[in-house]
């Protein structure tokens, strides 16, 4: 039998980023994030839900640019500090040790430790009830090649990303299919 409950967002676990931003004057900052999805693949963009007070949602309005990182399990601490912690009371990047990279195209910085990081420029902007769709074209990905297939695909078990639901961080422990294998008619 099914229980009735309150609307809600818990659909499933998603993937924990860590996005990255500056302003006009070159402060760099880290937002944790784990309300994202792929939105194009024609002109491949990827969708974020922030808040419109913060720090990073401002900085995204004023530079029209950040950078999408992926990070593996490794970097938990990092990730959850990131999420809990306001950038306009601290420097992210040094009180979690992370290592900024310069980008090739934009001018958010590249986080070192992820094995994932997708350039974005900002395409638009969906005001919500209480948060924004921030919709960003990606214009250069780089990835670690020691999480690729020999095919060049990503390998999410050498990736080992933390998903993200309900307060509670998840990791994933197998793949239960290939697309197709149910047989077309």
């Amino acid at each position: 039998m099914k229980k009735e409950i309150e609307p809600t967002t818990s659909i499933y676990p998603l993937p924990v980023i860590m996005v990255t931003t500056h302003d006009e004057k070159g402060n760099d900052n880290i937002m944790t994030a784990a309300w994202t999805t792929n939105i194009s693949s024609e002109r491949p963009s990827i969708g974020i839900i922030m808040g419109g007070n913060s720090l990073s949602f401002k900085n995204i309005k004023q530079t029209r640019d950040f950078i999408i990182n992926i990070p593996g399990q490794g970097l938990l601490k990092e990730i959850d500090f990131c999420g809990e912690n306001h950038g306009n009371k601290i420097d992210k990047f040094k009180e979690t040790g992370l290592t900024k990279i310069e980008a090739s195209i934009i001018g958010s910085k590249l986080i070192a430790e992820c094995p994932i990081n997708f350039e974005c420029r900002l395409r638009d902007i969906y005001p919500m009830d209480s948060a924004n769709l921030i919709v960003g074209e990606v214009v250069k990905v780089h990835m670690d090649e020691n999480i690729l297939t020999d095919e060049g695909k990503v390998d999410f078990f050498k990736l080992n990303p933390v998903v993200y639901s309900q307060k509670t961080y998840y990791s994933i422990k197998e793949g239960v299919a290939i697309r197709g294998f149910s047989g077309k008619k």
